[in-house]
């Protein structure tokens, strides 16, 4: 087993991303003098771009380092770890900028479910067959 190099660069990247968007949903929340809940699009727009990355990353990232620890290409985690950073990072844009449909969003969220769908029955493919 070895170390899982592609999925530790993008677990740095994305545990970066988590804390910028935790100190923008902060700072909005100070703006609106909000602690909790809130009704304005800008602080719910913000709430909700952190919360989907912490609710889709550290799974992702599992698979992702199960995957390339059983010994899956490189440079196949490679790229499906960047989409999903891409995917992370498109997501929070196309939601900052209208809280309706957007392109980046779409294409955040189409990222995320890719990655996360093809590396989870990728998994179970592997693991069958080591039964």
């Amino acid at each position: 087993m070895h170390y899982p190099v592609m999925t530790a660069i993008a677990a740095g990247i994305l545990i970066n991303l988590q804390m910028v968007l935790m100190m923008i949903t902060g700072a909005s929340r100070y703006e609106h003098k909000q602690g909790l809940g809130g009704d304005q699009p800008k602080l719910l727009a913000r709430v909700r771009s952190h919360g989907n990355l912490a609710e889709n990353a550290a799974i992702v990232l599992f698979v992702l380092a199960l995957l390339e620890m059983s010994g899956v290409n490189r440079t196949l985690i490679g790229f499906a770890a960047a989409a999903f950073v891409i995917g992370r990072l498109l997501h929070p844009v196309g939601l900052f900028k209208t809280s309706g449909t957007s392109l980046p969003r779409a294409t955040g969220v189409l990222a995320t479910a890719l990655v996360g769908m093809g590396g989870g029955l990728a998994l179970i493919y592997i693991a069958i067959g080591k039964l």
